[in-house]
């Protein structure tokens, strides 16, 4: 196929390097198999500078508690790998958005993304896997180079701690984005919400929303992890040890609109009446179960 750009035509190059096999589907789309342990399909589409992967995570419909699951692992997916959840299907996949810079770059970035694929087919798994996870394989990323780029850009920054930054986010009245090292990369955060409790409809419908939300944005993924006896949940993307400041741009300005989309109705599924009615209205009601039910 003869390309109108050399990105695709790059993107195509780097393709065939990654994957087993590559197989033309339209414009710009591919199908294309990894191999690593595991036949892994996928779908490849590239669009508006961006190469988009998705892997079908399994299932046909997704339960609240595979949704749990999925959200509070997205913490730990490397590559910036993400689970989300169809809107209309309630269908569970795997997605990832690498920013193309040069053939190079991109040849790292979807690397990790493989990695982090393949690892998230584990998470949904009941009986946990063995083995550390593949975000904390290698040695720890740095912030330092991040904070280097951000001295020159128009983001406003504020170093926390040694190797702990905080960013000013696109918007009135949004809390500061943390970038923070995550293993073998680097993570930027905002929170959302906090639970004091971890059992009732508030979790189920955090983890039903904003999973949505993961699959209609592009670059970010929601997260949940515990933090002695509350549960934080917020919004992140993962960004490599050693970006580029087009990928740091990018990431920013996402996390940016991102909160301004689900802040609000991420808070107000804290209301566990609101939230019983989010879950009814979503059809996820009969998934619904007491924090009793789930140990007998």
């Amino acid at each position: 196929m003869t390309f109108a750009s050399e990105t695709a035509a790059a993107t195509l190059r780097v393709l065939d390097r990654c994957f087993e096999q590559v197989k033309q589907d339209g414009p710009w789309r591919w199908h294309c198999v990894a191999q690593n342990g595991a036949r892994l399909p996928m779908e490849a589409s590239l669009g508006e500078g961006f190469l988009h992967l998705a892997c079908s995570a399994g299932a046909t419909q997704a339960c609240t508690s595979s949704l749990e699951r999925a959200l509070f692992g997205n913490d730990s997916l490397a590559g910036g790998v993400k689970f989300a959840l169809d809107a209309k299907s309630h269908g569970l996949d795997m997605r990832a958005d690498i920013a193309v810079v040069d053939e190079a770059q991109l040849y790292r970035r979807i690397r990790s993304a493989l990695d982090g694929f393949h690892h998230s087919v584990r998470i949904l798994k009941p009986v946990e896997s063995d083995g550390v996870p593949v975000a904390e394989r290698g040695g720890e990323a740095s912030v330092a180079g991040v904070a280097e780029l951000l001295r020159e850009s128009a983001w406003t920054r504020t170093e926390r701690g040694p190797g702990d930054l905080s960013v000013e986010l696109d918007a009135e009245s949004l809390p500061p984005a943390r970038i923070h090292a995550a293993g073998a990369g680097l993570a930027v955060n905002v929170e959302l919400a906090r639970l004091n409790a971890t059992t009732g409809a508030a979790r189920q419908s955090l983890a039903v929303f904003l999973l949505t939300a993961t699959g209609a944005l592009r670059l970010v993924r929601a997260y949940g992890v515990q933090r002695g006896e509350q549960e934080i949940f917020g919004l992140q993307v993962g960004v490599p040890s050693a970006p580029v400041m087009e990928e740091i741009d990018h990431s920013l300005a996402a996390l940016s609109l991102a909160y301004r989309v689900c802040a609000r109705e991420a808070n107000l599924l804290l209301n566990e009446a609101a939230a019983r009615c989010y879950l009814a209205a979503r059809e996820f009601s009969n998934n619904y179960q007491t924090i009793d039910e789930k140990e007998n």
